[in-house]
C-alpha cells in the first residue's frame, strides 16, 4: 500500500467507562452488563453565553477532557475525566436521559424519561419532577425545547430500553443568550391541561408528539402540515431516531413502511388553517404558537430503522445529515438547503443533493477544521469504517485520508496479552470492527479481539498558524477549490500533513507549505486529480466512476470561479492573465493560486495587528511571496519586501503586460480612516474576506476596522456598517462617536487585554475612546462596558448581588474576556490606621460586657462591622448600646458583701424591677438589629436567651433567681419570649430575597411555642411569608395556639400588604366571630386574636378603600367583643379604628363610602350623640349581626365612648391623613371652655390633638410658637394663673387646666415626631429635647436651665404617673426624629432616663418599653436605617406608638403588644457608605445630594460625607459622587410610579446601603489623607527625580532613604505592573549614560500616567520611544535590529491620530491621552534620521527600476532602511510610478511636483521632490 494519503491513529489509551470505576469505588454491584453510558464534550453543559468566554470561564471546563453519563438502573453518575462529578439518585429506572435546552433559558438541563415521570436537573441544582400520566417512549432534544414522542396505546414502557446508539446530539459549539431560570430549587409541578386527553375513551385524541418548551409549562401539542393544512400529529409509526437541538430537524422511521423520513420543526403562527378535531376544544388559551412537522424527505428500501443518524459538513460548508444503514452497509447522506424568508429559516432537500458511501461504523468528527464554524453549526468531517475494515476520513462526498492504527502498537501498554511480531504483516491481524462515542476529534474504535481503544484524529499540540491558514482558506476558496486543496492536503502521496501522531507544529506547517509551493514550482507535472492513495478499497471504484468524472469535468471549465473578477478592484478581467491562458490546468492553478493569495493575505495584514504573532508573520510572508512571485504579483511582492526586507527575496521591475492588482494593506486604511474619514479610506485597502459574511478567522482585523469606522462616523444598519465590515453593538444610549464605538467593543467582546495585544499606534485611537467616556458614562450601560472602561465601580452597580457573593463571583467570570488579566485578582494594598486601630480595639471593647461568664450570644455580635468602625471610629456608643439592650446575661444587683435575710427580700424586689426592665429589652434589641444579616437556608436561626436572673458582683458573681413561689415565672416570660423571638427574626436582611419555605418549615418545632410565632411575625414583616402555601397556613392555625395565630396573621397580612389577597382575606375573617354568619359554628376566641385579625385585615386592604371591608370594621369598633374580659373591649375597638383608618388610608372625601353617614357615625363614637333607631340598618351589613351575642357598645340608648372614642378618632385621623380637611378638623374640636374640659377625657383630647395635626400635615412647624397655638386661650389662662393665691373653686379646675395642658404639649410633640420622622431635623429635636428636660424637671428638678415662658408647678395638680407617662411619650417622638442617627445628646439623655427609672424604682414594664424602643430607634439597623413619612408608614407608627403605655409584660388590653413591632413596615434604608471597589474597604467620600423641588422650597443640592443618611426618598433626585480623589458617577432616582425602591429591589444602592466607587490613581483615601498634603502632586517629586540625574550621585543612595519609588508608587495604586515597573528604577547596575537617560524618560512617563489616572499609557509610551531607540541603534552599531517596518506605520497611526485631535475631527475632555509634544518630538527624531542618511541612489534604484540594495553584507541593512524611508513618505511602488509617467507622458505635460503630488496624495511632499528630480534628470538625459 502506497504510504501517500495514510494517517496513523493517535492512540490516547485503552476504554473502559468510568462510572464502572466509580460504581466499584461506591461499593457497587459492577457484575452485571445492564448499564448503558455516553461521553459527550463539556460545552454542551456550558451555559449559552459561555460558548463564546474563555475555557476557563466555567467550572465544567476545567479539563478539556471528554465528560461521561454513566446509567445504571435508577443511578447515574456524571464524571469528568477521572473523577466524578455529580451522581443522581432517581425513584424508579431510567428509561432516557438527554441534555437539552429549553426556551430562552441559558442553562443546559438534564432530562431523565422514567416510566411514570420527567425528571429535569439544572446545573446549579435545580430540580423539577414532571408526573406522566401517559406512557412516553422516549425524549428528544430540539432547539426550543424537549420533544416528547408517546409510545403506542397498550405497549409497556418496561420493555423499552436505553438505547447508547444516539442518546445525544453530538457536542455542541454555540449557544443563544442567557436568561435566568424561573422555577425553584426544588419543585413537582403537574400539567393541568395537556393531561385532560386522558379522560377521553378514544385513544386518537391524543398526539403522538409533545413539546415541553419550559419545566414549568404544559408539553404542548404537535400538528403535522399536510395540504397547506394542520392537522394534529399521530404519527405514532413514526418512530423518531434522531433529533437536533441546533436545527430543528427530526428524522423517523416507519417500520410498518419500511421507511425513512425527515421533517423540519416549524412554530406556526398561524396562517394555516387548524383542522378541528375532538380535541380541539381542549386546547388551552395559552398554546398561541403552534408546532408543526413538515415532511421533507422520505426514503423506502430498508427493513430496519438506521443504526445512527448524525450532522456533519459536506466540502461546501453545508450541513448534511448521514445515516448509516448496516443492513445496506452504506452511509447514506443529504444535504439540506436553507434558506431564510422574512428573519425566518425555511429547511428543504432536494432529490439530487444526496449521495451515499460504503460503509459498516460511522461518526461526525472535527478534524480537518476545528474552529470553524457556519452559523451555529461547526464544520465536521465524517469518519467511515468500510466493509473492508478500512478506516477513511470524509469531507462530504470527497474521500481525505485513510487512517490506520499505530505500529507498533505497543503492547506493553495498550495490547496486554496479545503478541505481536516484529513484521509489518501482524498489524493486519488486528482490525477495526466498529467506531463508537465520537467527541471532537476523538472517537472509540473497537477492535476484532474485543479490545475498545480512545483515539484522537488530530493529535495536540498543532499550529495555529496552519490552522487559520486553512481556515482562511475555506472561507475564501469556492467550494470546488477547497475541496480539490483538501485532497492534496491529506490524500496526496508528498503530503506529510499530519502523517505522524508524534509531528511538530513545525512540520505541520511544512506540510502546508509543501503543498501550496508545490502547485507554485510544478504545474505542469502535478495532476488535478487525486492521486491513488487508497489502493483496494471503494475509494478506487469512486474516482472511476461516471459521476466523478462528470464532476470533474464541470469543475475545469473556464469561467467557473465566479467571484474571481471581484478581487481585482476596479481592473478588467479580461487583462488577467486567466484570459490568455490555453492550458486548462494551468489556468485552475492560477485560479487557485489567486483565491488563496487573498485568502493569506488577509490572515497576514490580521497578524500584522498582533505583537505577539511577529514569527508568525516571518513564516506566512515567505510563502506568500512564492505565491505571488509565481503569479506575477510584483506589487504584492514590493508590499511584503517593505514590511520584511530581509526575508523577500530579490524582485525587479515586472514587465508583464497584465494589469497588476493592488494589496489591501490594513494600515493604510486605518491611517486613512484617522486622516480623512472612513469616507476617503479605500475600500480597497480591506481585503474581501474581511467584508465577507460569516468569517470567522479574520474576526481580529474586522473588528478592528468596524471600531476605526465607528469612531469615524460610519453609519450602521443592523450590525452592518458602512464601511463594509458587520459589528455587534450591545444596546445602550450613546451621545458620541466614542460611546458608540466603546458600545462596539463590548458587543465584540474585545476587551483591555486585547488592546495591549494592538501595535501602540493602532491602539491609541481606541485608548481615546475609551478614556474619553471613562468620566460620565450613560447609565444604562451594561456592565461589561464599565469594566472595559475601567470603572469598576458603576460595574458593580450594575452587577451586583449584595447578599450573596457566590452569584456575584459566578457573574464576575462573565466579564473577563474584558477585563486586564492582573486586574482580576487584586487585594487591598493596605489597611488605613485608623480602621486597623478600630479593629485591634474589638477584642477589647466586648471584655467589658463578658468579663463574667465569657461569650454570650445576645443577638448583637454582628453588628461591628467595617462601616460602624468607619462611622464611630474610636467611639464606644455601639458598645453601650449592646450592654444596654443584652438580655441574655443575668443582669447586676448591687447589695452589701454579707446579705441578711432582709437584704435577700430587697434582692428579689430589686431583681423583680429589674426583670421589667429586661423583658421589654427585645423591643429595642429588634430595632437596633434590624436588617442587618444574612441566614444561611442550611442552618436554624438562632434566638438568644433571655435571662431573668441577677449577678451579685460583691458575692463573686454568684447568680440569684426570682423566686418561683412569689412569681409566676412562666407567665411572666411568655410575651416577652415571643418579643425576644421577633428581634432576633428582624436581624434578617429584608435584601436576602425570597426565602425559602423549606428553611421556614425546618426552623418549626413539633409543638408550638412563642419563639417560633415571634420568628413568623418577623418573618412577615419582611415580606417572607408569602412563599407559605394555604396548606401551611391552615396548619399553622390548626394548633389552636395564641402566640402562633396571631404572629402569623400579622405577619401575613404585611407579606400581602395592599394586595387584598382573597384566600389570606378568608382566612383572617374566620378569626372574627363577630362577621360569621348565623348557620357558623360559635368558636370562642381571645380577644387579642380577635383584634390582631382586625388589624391584619386593615393591612391586607390598605390604602384599597374596599367599601364592604370599611362597612365592616365602621361596625366593629362599636361592637362588643366576643370574649368575657370586658376590660379588652377598648383595645378592640382601637384595633377596628386602627384597621379602617388603614382601608381608607389618606383617601378622605375620595373614599367609596365616605359620606356624611360614615364620617356621623365616627362622630357619634367620639360624641356619644344619641343614636335614632332608624339609622340602624344604614350600617348593618346583615340581618345576622343583630342575632349575634356581641351587640353594639351602648349604655342605654348612649354609646361607651369611654371604649369607642379611642378607635373612632384613629380612624377619622388616617382616613383624612395628610387631606387637609378643615371640615374634619373643625369637628374634632378641643375642648374651650371649662364645661367641655370636664366633659372630653384628657387622654381623649392627646389624640384629638393626634388627629387634627395629622390631617393639616403641612401646618406641623417645629417651634414652641406652633406648640403653644395648639392650646386653648381657657388653658393657657388657666395654667399660667397656677400659684398659692388661687381659690378654692379655682384650684378645683386647676387639675382640669394642667391634665388638659401636658396632653395637649404631648399630642403636640407625637406630632412634630410623626412629621419629621427620620428627618433629623435640628429644630425638631431641640424642641422635643426642651420638652423632655421641662417635664423631667417638673418631676424632679435636676438643672438649672428649664424651659423659659413654660409653667411651673405641674406635679402640684397631676399625679407623678401622668408626668412619667408625658415624659416617655414625648422621648418617642424626639428619637423618631432623629431614628438611625446615634445622636449623642438624645442618646444620653435615653440613657438618663434608663438609669433614672431603676434607681428611682420607678421601673414599670410600660416605660422601660418606651425608653428601650427609644434606644432601639435611635440606632435603627446599627444606624442603617431610618423612618419614611409616606401615608403607610405614618400610619405604621402611629400603631406602634400608640400613646397608651402597658402596665406589665403580659397587657394586651388597650393595646396589643405585637403592634408594637409593626414600625419595621415604617422603616426605609436610607443609610449608605462608600466602598473601595478595589481595595474592598470602605471609605469616606464626599457625596452631592439633591432633592426635588417642594412646595416649601426650590431644588436644593447640599453636600455630605459618607458615610451617611440621604434624605427620605420621596424627595430625593440624584445623588453624585464629587471630589477630586474618586471618579464621579451620579446615580439619578426613577420616577415614583416605577416601584424600584422596594426592599425586594436588592441590587439598588439605596437599598443595599453600598455604593462602591473606584479612586483616582495618584490619590490617597481621606482616611490616610485627610487635608490632602500626601496625594502624588504635593509630594516633593525632586526626591523621585533625583534618582536618575546623572550627577546626583550613585542612586542606591537615594533608594536607602525615606521614600523610593516602588514605595511612592505602591501608596496610590495596587496595580503589580506599576509596581514592578517603579522597583526598576532602584537598580544600581543601571550607570551609563544611556540607561540614565531612559530611566529618566520611564520616571517621568510614570509620574504622567499615575497622576493623570492612565496606567495603561504606559506601554504605549514605552513601545513609542523604543521604537526610535532601536532604529537609532540599527544605525549606530551597523547591525540592523529590527527585520521589519511595521514599528513605523504603528508610529505613522500615531501622528495621526495625533493630527486628528489637533485638526477636531477626535476631541478630547480629559485632554490628550499622549503628549502632542512628545509625539511631535519622535516624528522631528524620525526625519532628522532618515534626512541624515545618504539614500539617493538606493531610493533611484528602487523608484526608477525598482531594485533593493544588494551591496554586500551592509544589504540588509540598507534594505531596512530604505523600507523605513518608503514607509514614512508613503512612496507608492515603482510599478505605480512607472504607470504615472507613462499617462503624464501621454498627455505631453512635464511632470513636476504639483502634478506628481495630485497623482499620490498619500506621499510625502518629500519623497515626490525627490521623484520629481529623478523624472526630470531622466528626461535629460533622454
Amino acid at each position: 500500500m502506497p504510504s501517500g494519503g495514510v494517517r496513523e491513529l493517535t492512540v490516547l489509551s485503552e476504554f473502559k467507562p468510568f462510572g464502572l470505576t466509580a460504581e466499584a469505588a461506591d461499593g457497587g454491584n459492577s457484575s452485571s452488563d445492564d448499564y448503558h453510558y455516553f461521553l459527550f464534550d463539556p460545552q454542551v453543559a456550558k451555559q449559552r453565553d459561555e460558548a463564546d468566554e474563555l475555557d476557563d470561564a466555567s467550572p465544567l471546563s476545567s479539563e478539556r477532557s471528554d465528560h461521561e453519563l454513566f446509567i445504571r438502573g435508577n443511578r447515574i453518575i456524571w464524571s469528568t475525566g477521572l473523577r466524578v462529578y455529580k451522581r443522581f439518585s432517581l425513584p424508579s429506572k431510567v428509561i432516557k436521559v438527554c441534555w437539552c435546552r429549553m426556551g430562552d433559558m441559558s442553562e443546559a438541563l438534564l432530562c431523565v424519561l422514567q416510566v411514570d415521570r420527567l425528571t429535569i436537573y439544572g446545573i446549579a441544582g435545580e430540580m423539577v419532577s414532571v408526573p406522566l400520566p401517559h406512557a412516553i417512549a422516549s425524549i428528544w432534544p430540539l432547539p426550543f425545547g424537549l420533544l416528547l414522542q408517546r409510545a403506542p396505546e397498550g405497549s409497556l414502557l418496561t420493555n423499552i430500553s436505553l438505547s447508547s446508539s444516539n442518546p445525544l446530539l453530538s457536542a455542541r459549539d454555540v449557544f443563544r443568550p442567557k436568561r435566568d431560570i424561573g422555577y425553584s430549587p426544588q419543585n413537582n409541578y403537574t400539567p393541568t391541561h395537556i393531561f385532560d386527553f386522558t379522560t377521553r375513551n378514544d385513544g386518537t385524541s391524543m398526539p403522538s408528539h409533545l413539546i415541553l418548551k419550559d419545566p414549568l409549562e404544559d408539553p404542548q401539542i404537535t400538528y403535522i402540515e399536510e395540504r397547506g393544512k394542520l392537522n394534529l400529529m399521530r404519527e405514532f409509526d413514526e418512530r423518531t431516531i434522531w433529533t437536533s437541538d441546533l436545527v430543528p430537524l427530526m428524522a423517523s422511521y416507519n417500520k410498518g413502511k419500511m421507511q425513512h423520513s425527515l421533517w423540519v420543526v416549524e412554530v406556526n403562527n398561524s396562517n394555516l388553517e387548524a383542522v378541528k378535531s375532538k380535541s380541539s376544544d381542549l386546547i388551552t388559551p395559552a398554546m398561541s404558537t403552534k408546532h408543526s412537522f413538515r415532511r421533507i424527505w422520505q426514503w423506502k428500501g430498508s427493513q430496519t430503522a438506521a443504526s445512527k443518524v448524525f450532522l456533519a459538513t459536506d466540502g461546501d460548508v453545508r450541513p448534511i445529515i448521514c445515516f448509516l444503514l448496516q443492513e445496506q452497509k452504506k452511509l447514506l447522506s443529504l444535504r439540506i438547503q436553507s434558506l431564510e424568508i422574512n428573519n425566518e429559516i425555511v429547511y428543504d432537500i432536494k432529490p439530487d443533493m444526496s449521495w451515499s458511501i460504503s460503509a459498516i461504523a460511522a461518526a461526525a468528527v472535527t478534524v480537518t477544521r476545528p474552529k470553524a464554524r457556519v452559523g451555529q453549526l461547526p464544520l465536521r468531517d465524517v469518519i467511515a469504517l468500510t466493509p473492508e475494515n478500512t478506516l477513511l476520513l470524509h469531507s462530504g462526498n470527497l474521500c481525505l485520508c485513510k487512517y490506520i492504527l499505530p505500529f507498533p502498537l505497543g503492547k506493553e501498554q495498550f495490547l496486554s496479552g496479545i503478541k505481536v511480531s516484529g513484521t509489518n504483516n501482524s498489524i493486519h491481524d488486528l482490525k477495526i470492527v466498529d467506531l463508537a462515542d465520537a467527541v471532537e476529534g476523538r472517537v472509540n474504535i473497537v477492535l476484532n479481539n474485543g479490545q475498545n481503544y480512545r483515539c484522537t484524529l488530530r493529535r495536540s499540540p498543532s499550529s495555529s498558524l496552519t490552522n487559520e491558514c486553512i481556515t482562511a482558506m475555506s472561507e475564501g476558496l469556492s467550494s470546488s477549490l477547497y475541496s480539490h486543496f483538501l485532497g492534496l492536503l491529506w490524500g496526496d502521496d508528498e503530503s506529510t500533513y499530519l502523517a505522524n501522531a508524534n509531528s511538530s507544529a513545525d512540520t505541520e506547517w511544512e506540510s502546508f507549505c509543501n503543498v501550496i509551493t508545490k502547485m507554485c514550482r510544478k504545474p505542469s507535472t502535478t495532476s488535478p486529480l487525486l492521486s491513488d492513495t487508497v489502493s483496494h478499497s471503494s475509494w478506487e471504484y469512486l474516482i472511476q466512476s461516471k459521476y466523478n468524472q462528470q464532476y470533474l469535468r464541470s469543475n475545469f471549465v473556464a469561467g467557473a470561479f465566479p467571484g474571481l473578477s471581484s478581487d481585482f478592484q476596479g481592473f478588467d478581467s479580461s487583462g488577467t492573465i486567466i484570459a490568455d491562458t490555453p492550458n486548462t490546468e494551468e489556468t485552475f492553478y492560477v485560479n487557485f493560486l489567486t483565491e488563496t493569495l487573498d485568502s493569506l493575505h488577509a490572515v497576514y495584514e490580521t497578524l500584522k495587528l498582533d505583537n505577539l504573532r511577529r514569527r508568525d508573520l516571518g513564516l506566512l510572508v515567505v510563502l506568500l511571496c512564492d505565491i505571488a512571485d509565481f503569479l506575477h504579483e510584483v506589487s504584492y511582492l514590493d508590499h511584503y519586501k517593505r514590511d520584511f526586507p530581509g526575508l523577500v527575496k530579490e524582485l525587479g521591475m515586472s514587465q508583464n503586460l497584465f494589469i497588476p492588482r493592488t494589496p489591501p494593506s490594513l494600515l493604510r486604511w486605518l491611517e486613512n480612516c484617522l486622516q480623512h474619514g472612513y469616507g476617503f479610506a479605500s475600500t480597497c485597502d480591506l481585503p474581501p474576506l474581511i467584508c465577507k459574511d460569516g468569517t470567522s478567522i479574520v474576526n481580529w482585523a474586522r473588528k478592528i476596522v468596524s471600531f476605526y469606522s465607528l469612531l469615524s462616523g460610519a453609519d450602521q444598519s443592523g450590525n452592518k456598517l458602512s464601511s463594509g465590515v458587520t459589528c455587534n453593538i450591545v444596546p445602550g444610549l450613546y451621545r458620541t462617536r466614542e460611546e458608540l464605538t466603546v458600545l462596539g467593543m463590548v458587543g465584540e467582546k474585545f476587551g483591555l487585554q486585547h488592546l495591549d495585544l494592538l501595535p501602540a499606534g493602532v491602539s491609541l485611537p481606541l485608548r481615546h475612546a475609551i478614556d474619553k467616556c471613562r468620566e460620565s458614562p450613560p447609565t444604562n450601560w451594561p456592565a461589561a462596558a464599565y469594566v472595559l472602561l475601567g470603572r469598576e465601580d458603576l460595574a458593580l452597580l450594575h452587577l451586583r448581588n449584595p447578599t450573596k457573593s457566590v452569584e456575584l463571583d459566578i457573574k464576575k467570570t462573565n466579564l473577563i474576556s474584558v477585563s486586564t488579566p492582573y486586574m482580576l485578582p487584586l487585594h487591598p494594598v493596605t489597611i488605613p490606621s485608623s480602621v486597623a486601630d478600630t479593629l485591634e480595639m474589638d477584642s477589647t471593647k466586648l471584655e467589658d460586657i463578658d468579663t463574667f461568664e465569657g461569650s454570650v450570644a445576645d443577638g448583637m455580635e454582628h453588628i461591628f462591622n467595617s462601616s460602624t468602625q468607619l462611622r464611630y471610629g474610636r467611639d464606644l456608643r455601639l458598645n453601650e448600646v449592646r450592654r444596654l439592650l443584652c438580655s441574655a446575661r443575668p443582669v447586676a444587683i448591687q447589695t452589701p458583701v454579707n446579705p441578711t435575710a432582709s437584704d435577700q427580700d430587697f434582692q428579689q424586689t430589686q431583681l423583680w424591677h429589674l426583670a421589667q426592665r429586661t423583658t421589654a429589652l427585645p423591643f429595642g434589641r429588634g430595632a437596633f438589629t434590624l436588617g442587618t444579616i444574612c441566614t444561611l437556608l442550611t442552618e436554624a436561626l438562632t434566638v438568644p436567651k433571655l435571662v431573668l436572673a441577677g449577678r451579685l458582683p460583691a458575692q463573686q458573681n454568684a447568680t440569684v433567681n426570682l423566686d418561683p413561689n412569689i412569681r409566676n415565672i412562666q407567665e411572666l416570660k411568655s410575651w416577652p419570649e415571643f418579643h425576644n423571638a421577633v428581634a432576633a427574626g428582624l436581624r434578617l436582611s429584608p435584601l436576602q430575597g425570597k426565602m425559602s419555605r423549606t428553611w421556614i418549615l425546618y426552623n418549626k418545632p413539633d409543638e408550638p411555642n412563642v419563639t417560633h410565632a415571634g420568628l413568623l411575625l418577623a418573618l412577615g414583616l419582611h415580606g417572607h411569608l408569602r412563599v407559605l402555601t394555604i396548606t401551611d397556613i391552615f396548619q399553622y392555625y390548626s394548633q389552636e395556639h395564641e402566640s402562633t395565630t396571631v404572629g402569623l396573621m400579622i405577619g401575613l397580612a404585611a407579606s400581602y400588604r395592599g394586595t387584598m389577597q382573597p384566600s389570606i382575606s378568608k382566612s383572617l375573617y374566620v378569626h372574627l366571630p363577630a362577621r360569621h354568619p348565623s348557620s357558623f359554628p360559635e368558636l370562642e376566641l381571645p380577644t387579642l386574636i380577635q383584634s390582631a385579625a382586625l388589624i391584619s385585615v386593615g393591612l391586607l386592604y390598605e390604602g384599597s378603600a374596599h367599601p364592604q371591608t370599611m362597612q365592616i370594621l365602621l361596625g366593629e369598633i362599636g361592637r362588643r367583643s366576643g370574649g368575657d374580659n370586658v376590660l379588652e373591649r377598648e383595645g378592640y375597638a382601637v384595633s377596628a379604628g386602627f384597621s379602617l383608618g388603614l382601608v381608607a388610608l389618606g383617601c378622605g372625601e375620595e373614599a367609596i363610602g365616605s359620606t356624611d353617614t360614615l364620617v356621623g357615625r365616627l362622630f357619634q363614637y367620639i360624641g356619644g350623640k344619641e343614636l335614632h333607631n332608624d339609622r340602624v340598618p344604614l350600617f348593618s351589613s346583615s340581618a345576622d349581626e343583630h342575632n349575634r351575642n356581641a351587640g353594639q357598645i351602648i349604655d342605654g340608648n348612649l354609646f361607651n365612648i369611654d371604649v369607642t372614642a379611642p378607635g373612632a378618632i384613629i380612624a377619622l385621623a388616617l382616613m383624612y391623613l395628610k387631606t387637609e380637611s378643615q371640615l374634619i378638623v373643625s369637628r374634632l374640636s378641643i375642648p374651650q371652655t371649662k364645661f367641655e374640659l370636664q366633659y372630653v377625657r384628657p387622654d381623649f383630647i392627646l389624640l384629638r390633638v393626634i388627629a387634627r395635626n395629622l390631617i393639616m400635615w403641612s401646618r406641623i412647624h417645629p417651634s414652641e410658637d406652633w406648640i403653644e397655638a395648639q392650646i386653648p386661650e381657657v388653658v393657657k389662662n388657666g395654667v399660667k394663673g397656677l400659684g398659692s393665691d388661687m381659690d378654692d373653686q379655682y384650684e378645683m379646675d386647676a387639675e382640669a387646666f394642667v391634665q388638659a395642658y401636658v396632653n395637649i404639649v404631648v399630642g403636640a410633640c407625637i406630632s412634630l415626631g410623626l412629621r419629621f420622622a427620620g428627618t433629623r431635623d435640628g429644630n425638631a429635636q431641640e424642641l422635643l429635647y426642651k420638652y423632655a428636660v421641662y417635664f423631667l424637671n417638673e418631676i424632679k428638678p435636676i438643672c438649672v436651665s428649664n424651659g423659659i415662658g413654660l409653667p411651673k408647678g405641674l406635679s402640684v395638680y397631676v399625679d407623678r404617673g401622668t408626668l412619667e407617662t408625658c415624659l416617655h411619650l414625648i422621648s418617642n417622638p424626639m428619637k423618631q426624629v432623629m431614628a438611625g442617627s446615634g445622636h449623642l445628646q438624645t442618646f444620653r439623655f435615653l440613657k438618663f432616663l434608663r438609669n433614672r427609672n431603676s434607681a428611682d424604682g420607678h421601673a414599670y414594664f410600660g416605660t422601660q418599653m418606651a425608653v428601650s424602643l427609644a434606644i432601639g430607634f435611635l440606632f435603627l439597623g446599627g444606624g442603617m436605617w431610618t423612618f419614611s413619612t409616606s401615608n403607610g408608614s405614618v400610619a405604621a407608627l402611629l400603631i406602634t406608638l400608640y400613646p397608651r403605655l402597658p402596665t406589665g409584660p403580659n397587657d394586651n388590653r388597650c393595646h396589643l403588644q405585637a403592634f408594637r413591632h409593626l414600625y419595621v413596615l415604617a422603616t426605609e434604608a436610607r443609610w449608605i457608605q462608600t466602598v473601595d471597589v478595589d481595595t474592598g474597604l470602605p471609605v469616606y467620600v464626599p457625596l452631592e445630594v439633591t432633592i426635588k423641588e417642594t412646595e416649601l422650597y426650590a431644588e436644593t443640592s447640599f453636600c455630605e460625607v459618607t458615610p451617611c443618611s440621604l434624605p427620605e426618598r420621596a424627595i430625593l433626585k440624584a445623588v453624585r459622587v464629587c471630589g477630586p480623589r474618586y471618579w464621579p458617577q451620579v446615580i439619578e432616582l426613577c420616577p415614583k410610579e416605577k416601584p424600584w425602591w422596594n426592599s425586594g429591589d436588592k441590587h439598588h444602592p439605596f437599598n443595599s446601603g453600598v455604593l462602591y466607587v473606584k479612586r483616582k490613581v495618584g490619590a490617597c483615601s481621606y482616611v490616610d489623607d485627610p487635608i490632602g498634603s500626601q496625594s502624588l502632586l504635593s509630594r516633593a517629586m525632586h526626591k523621585m527625580s533625583g534618582l536618575t540625574q546623572p550627577n546626583s550621585g550613585p542612586a542606591s543612595s537615594e533608594c536607602t532613604g525615606a521614600v523610593t519609588v516602588d514605595q511612592l508608587v505602591s501608596t496610590f495604586s495596587s496595580d503589580p505592573s506599576l509596581i514592578a515597573f517603579a522597583q526598576l528604577f532602584c537598580d544600581s547596575s543601571w550607570s551609563s549614560r544611556s540607561e540614565l537617560d531612559f530611566q529618566e524618560f520611564c520616571l517621568q512617563v510614570l509620574f504622567e500616567c499615575v497622576s493623570k489616572d492612565r496606567p495603561a499609557m504606559l506601554q504605549v509610551y514605552l513601545s513609542l520611544y523604543t521604537t526610535i531607540g532601536c532604529m537609532v541603534d540599527s544605525l549606530i552599531s551597523g547591525t540592523c535590529l529590527a527585520s521589519d517596518s511595521l514599528s513605523v506605520s504603528s508610529l505613522k497611526i500615531a501622528l495621526a491620530y495625533n493630527e486628528a485631535l489637533s485638526n477636531g475631527r477626535l476631541t478630547t475632555s480629559r485632554g490628550e491621552i499622549v503628549q502632542s509634544v512628545f509625539l511631535g518630538s519622535l516624528k522631528k527624531r524620525v526625519e532628522d534620521l532618515l534626512n541624515s542618511l545618504n539614500l539617493t541612489a538606493d531610493f533611484h534604484a528602487y523608484t526608477m527600476l525598482g531594485k533593493w540594495p544588494t551591496d554586500g553584507s551592509n544589504g540588509k541593512k540598507s534594505q531596512t532602511i530604505l523600507s523605513w524611508y518608503l514607509q514614512w513618505h508613503s512612496v507608492p511602488s515603482p510599478l505605480d510610478i512607472k504607470r504615472a509617467v507613462e499617462k503624464i507622458n501621454c498627455t505631453k505635460i512635464q511632470p513636476s511636483i504639483p502634478l506628481l503630488r495630485l497623482v499620490f496624495p498619500r506621499t510625502d511632499i518629500t519623497a515626490i521632490d525627490v521623484i520629481n528630480s529623478f523624472l526630470v534628470s531622466s528626461k535629460v538625459e533622454d
